[in-house]
């Protein structure tokens, strides 16, 4: 299943007018395209540990039938008129400072697909040796994902290859943690657990094959399924 992942910039004075248009319009927009089979569902976060202080950034992401599929289109809708959607269109470009748009597959996790998100997610981007990504994915599936599942505070847990095109030495895949509260992340992170020797040796391996390059915290914004 592909998962686009569309990061939106703008200044902190004007991220409460792109969540306003977004709850007015783009929302029910994405549901339509839901309702039509266009896409599978819609996700709007807020990344809390962003380091510019100016500025706002939030994450669209786009869960899609298939990667070949129709591009989104809302078209033949009847919710708005089309020129009311070109104004408004017109607000939302005069708003974004910087934009950025990820492409990635599931490969595979726990997260209940078809049910609204949790409150809180955390994204690690990951950048792996390239003579070893299908020794990661095994890794990261067969290895660590039943010790997430096992997790108290954990909610779901998936692991995305990114597609887009991009050289070596930028990031491959990027796991997502599902929490219901900030505190959650803060008992999961508190955790230390005894490791035995094959978890130590586990453990090793994939540091050998994977850099983590950066954590995301997001909060849930808005959602449509």
């Amino acid at each position: 299943m592909p998962v686009g992942l569309h990061y939106v910039t703008v200044k902190n004075e004007n991220a409460e007018k792109l969540i306003e248009l977004e709850t007015n319009y783009f929302s029910k927009l994405h549901k339509y395209a839901i309702d039509q089979g266009m896409k599978i569902a819609w996700d709007m976060w807020r990344v809390e540990n962003d380091s510019d202080p100016q500025h706002t950034t939030f994450v669209y992401a786009h869960l899609m039938t298939s990667i070949e599929g129709p591009t989104v289109n809302w078209e033949g809708q009847n919710i708005f008129p089309q020129s009311e959607l070109a104004m408004v269109g017109d607000q939302w470009w005069s708003l974004v400072e910087k934009m950025n748009f990820v492409m990635t597959t599931y490969k595979g996790g726990f997260a209940p697909i078809s049910d609204k998100p949790v409150k809180y997610l955390q994204l690690s981007h990951m950048n792996v040796d390239p003579t070893r990504h299908y020794d990661y994915e095994k890794m990261e599936l067969n290895d660590f994902m039943p010790s997430h599942k096992s997790n108290p505070y954990l909610k779901g847990w998936a692991l995305h290859r990114i597609v887009s095109p991009h050289n070596e030495k930028e990031n491959d895949y990027i796991t997502a943690n599902f929490f219901e509260s900030m505190s959650d992340i803060y008992k999961s992170n508190n955790e230390v657990s005894y490791l035995s020797k094959q978890q130590k040796s586990s453990y090793q391996k994939i540091l050998n094959v994977r850099e983590m390059t950066k954590v995301e915290i997001l909060s849930l914004v808005l959602s449509e399924r």
